[in-house]
């Protein structure tokens, strides 16, 4: 199912909104990490999913960019 943003477009309903992190295709957690900024296409970035321990592809976005930044800015634990 899909959801009506303001400008008029349809987002997937595991698309995160908002600007959080996005939603696993699998589970629906949103307990879910950037692995990798470059999936199997450009335009994909690969994510794993916290709650069901699956990897999963998102079509990179503004959101994708942010996520990086604070991966790479935060302290390794």
């Amino acid at each position: 199912m899909s959801e009506e943003t303001a400008s008029g477009q349809f987002t997937p309903e595991w698309r995160s909104s908002g600007g959080g992190r996005p939603r696993c295709p699998f589970c629906g957690s949103t307990e879910t990490e950037l692995f990798s900024l470059f999936g199997q296409q450009l335009l994909t970035a690969q994510y794993y999913c916290n709650g069901c321990h699956t990897p999963f592809e998102y079509i990179k976005g503004d959101d994708v960019l942010e996520d990086a930044r604070a991966k790479l800015t935060s302290p390794e634990e």
